[in-house]
Order: structure tokens, then C-alpha cells, then sequence
């Protein structure tokens, strides 16, 4: 297999916002108004992308595991802040929730992973940890985004029979089932796609990235098979904990709907 590979440049990188530019400029032709949404993307993908090359070069110069367990924190926390503002309408207490159950799944399919799957010191280098943490935080704040989002929409549309269940004597686990199984299956969609079409009509990210550098297509597949189990893995258990622990926020001790958040 050729050890060859294309180098780009920052110039490369500026002729590819032509792309953006057809982009933005079909959707305003349309009226579609994504125009300024696409610009900003763009331009924070820039900035934040470059900023994290460099420091990733430093951070993978470290040697401690705390600190890069603190970073992974950090990118959780940011994960659950950026989450809790996509929300139309937050409940009180969202962002330790989120933060928790990003950080609690992140860390549980980084570390099996790592530690079971792998084991190999080097897996628990910055260079292993810190890639595969914000790929999992990444899909993680994906998910959880979603999952909420039809959560609260399912218990406003379903307000009645929910009421009903309560008035049945079902506690608000019960009365709300149906919600929280819509939102979780909502949630999981993309990632059960991606693992449906996965090899057949789809090369995905890190496959793509090896096999462009050089890396033997067969561990390549190997690389991808371990990252996508780890995506659904950890998702699975961020939902499981931020939809739980979200869904207590709908009701009150005695079991009744919240009205002033549905």
C-alpha cells in the first residue's frame, strides 16, 4: 500500500470554502435563510478547529493522566452547556444533568474501550484518550439534544393520557413510559442508521482519515468498528441517565405533571 499521502495547506483549506459559498448561496436563492448560521459555523469551525491543532500538539505532550481526565470534563461541561441552550424550553437543573451523564457515559465507553478492548498502554496516552473522548462527547451531545427535545414535545402532546395514568395512580415513571421510549428511540436513529448502512454506502470518519494516510484498509475497519461500538455504547448510557434523571423534573414529589414546564 502507498505510504503517500496529500499535505494540505491553509490555502487548500481557504479554496475549500468554496463549498460554503455555494451553500450559502443556494439557500439564499431559496430563501431558506441558513445564511447566517452557515457563515458563523464556518467561521467558528475555522478558528476553534485551528486553535485545537495546536494545542492538541502540546497536550499530547502530557503525560498526566488527571489532566487530560480534567479536559475531558471540560469538554463535557462545555458539551452540556452547548446542549442546554439548544433547548426551546430548559427545566431547572439541566446543565449538571447533562454535564453528568455526558461525562458518566463518555468515561464508561472511553474506558471499556481503553482498558478492555484495546489494552495497551498507549491507549491511555492524550493522544488515544482525548480523540476518542470528544468523539463519543460529540455524538453523546447529538443524542441527548435529541432525545430531551422529543421528550418534552411527546409529554405535551400526550399531556392528557399522562394526566389520566397519574389520576390512575401510575407514579410519573409509569405515566410517562410511552414519552420517554418515543424519545429514546428518536435519539438512537442516527446512530442506528450509521451502524445499517455502515461498509455499504458510507466510509466514515476515522476509516476515511487512516486509509487516507496511508493505513491499511483492513485496520482501518478495525479502528471503526471499535469507535462506532463505543459511540452506541456510550450513547445509550447518556440517555439512559439524562432522560431518567430529566423526566423527575416533569413531576413533582407527589406525582404530579409540572404544567408550568409542558
Amino acid at each position: 500500500m502507498s505510504e503517500q499521502m496529500v499535505i494540505l495547506q491553509w490555502s487548500d483549506v481557504f479554496i475549500g470554502l468554496g463549498l460554503i459559498a455555494v451553500a450559502i448561496g443556494l439557500s439564499w436563492f431559496q430563501g431558506f435563510g441558513l445564511e447566517r448560521d452557515l457563515a458563523i459555523g464556518t467561521l467558528r469551525s475555522i478558528v476553534q478547529l485551528a486553535i485545537l491543532g495546536y494545542v492538541l500538539v502540546y497536550l499530547f505532550e502530557l503525560k498526566n493522566l488527571w489532566i487530560v481526565v480534567a479536559i475531558l470534563l471540560g469538554m463535557a461541561l462545555i458539551a452540556a452547556y452547548t446542549g442546554r441552550g439548544r433547548m426551546k424550553k430548559p427545566y431547572p437543573g439541566m446543565l449538571p444533568i447533562l454535564w453528568f451523564s455526558i461525562a458518566c457515559g463518555s468515561f464508561f465507553s472511553v474506558g471499556y474501550v481503553t482498558l478492555i478492548s484495546m489494552r495497551d498502554p498507549v491507549a491511555l496516552t492524550p493522544q488515544y484518550l482525548i480523540p476518542l473522548g470528544g468523539m463519543i462527547i460529540g455524538n453523546s451531545l447529538n443524542g441527548i439534544t435529541l432525545g430531551v427535545e422529543r421528550f418534552h414535545s411527546e409529554l405535551s402532546l400526550q399531556r392528557d393520557r399522562v394526566e389520566c395514568l397519574l389520576a390512575m395512580g401510575a407514579n410519573g415513571d409509569r405515566a410517562s413510559h410511552d414519552c420517554l421510549k418515543a424519545a429514546f428511540g428518536a435519539a438512537m436513529i442516527p446512530t442506528i442508521n450509521a451502524l445499517m448502512v455502515l461498509g455499504l454506502i458510507q466510509i466514515p470518519g476515522i476509516m476515511t482519515g487512516q486509509v487516507m494516510a496511508g493505513v491499511s484498509p483492513v485496520t482501518a475497519v478495525m479502528y471503526q468498528l471499535v469507535a462506532m461500538f463505543m459511540i452506541a455504547g456510550g450513547k445509550v448510557v447518556v440517555l439512559t441517565l439524562g432522560l431518567r434523571m430529566g423526566l423527575r423534573k416533569y413531576f413533582t414529589p407527589e406525582h404530579q405533571l409540572r404544567m408550568d414546564l409542558v
